[in-house]
């Protein structure tokens, strides 16, 4: 014997509990992409900022060394070449014609980025402070060589001994672009309404519907002078 009323109130059940639980898998689905890639990226950061602080540790902690080394560490994260020519010429935003060549695209994207009003890239030099210059500059460098004999001794200023001012220690914030619809609302949304980054310039955008949703990613990296520190503008 049939129930077509029972039946028909299953069928009404099944389409109900989709409604409900679609949305929520569609969520999770997309998040889960969204967090995938930006754990991508926090590895190539922690790369980038490896490349920063060795280039500097070799010149003198020259911010536009710190910076060439950073490009070069994060151009990964943007270089993308298609070996087949007929899928190439569909993507519109990908004109390399060979590995070298995407590299070069993303290594100029990037240093487009230092340049933007947003301040989507920061570098700020931890160590050596500008009181350790104060306390150990000769010549306007803080001498490297013969560091295992010369004294431990801690100065006042600087609150360090002058082989903690041969340290080079980098603290580089980077905003990463978010890519996966809605997700990328919500996270932004979220990051930007902390009170940390509320007031930073790349979160002075619509909430709701933002063109370029961004979140930052910061990252530290300290490596061993392997030349005398020098002063250098460009960090923040």
């Amino acid at each position: 014997m049939s129930f077509p009323g029972v039946l028909r109130s299953q069928s009404g059940q099944s389409m109900a509990e989709c409604i409900i639980v679609l949305p929520v898998a569609l969520l999770l689905i997309f998040g889960a992409i969204q967090f995938a890639l930006i754990y991508h990226a926090k590895i190539t950061l922690n790369y980038a900022a490896f490349e920063a602080a060795r280039s500097g540790s070799l010149n003198n902690a020259q911010y536009d060394s710190v910076k060439e080394g950073f490009a070069r560490g994060l151009t990964p994260l943007y270089s993308y070449y298609e070996p087949d020519e007929k899928k190439r010429k569909k993507r519109i935003d990908n004109h390399a014609q060979n590995q070298v060549e995407a590299f070069q695209i993303a290594r100029d994207k990037i240093f487009k980025e230092f340049g933007d009003d947003k301040q989507l890239i920061r570098i700020e030099r931890l160590s050596p402070s500008e009181q350790a210059f104060s306390d150990y500059a000769v010549d306007e460098a803080i001498p490297n060589d013969n560091l295992m004999y010369r004294s431990s001794s801690v100065q006042y200023r600087s609150n360090s001994s002058i082989q903690d001012a041969n340290l080079l220690h980098l603290r580089i914030t980077y905003w990463y672009p978010l890519y996966v619809p809605f997700v990328r609302n919500l996270i932004f949304a979220s990051v930007c309404s902390s009170q940390k980054w509320e007031n930073h310039q790349p979160c002075q955008q619509d909430k709701g519907h933002p063109q370029d949703p961004r979140i930052p990613l910061t990252v530290v990296a300290a490596m061993r002078m392997q030349s005398p520190a020098q002063k250098s503008e460009g960090y923040k």
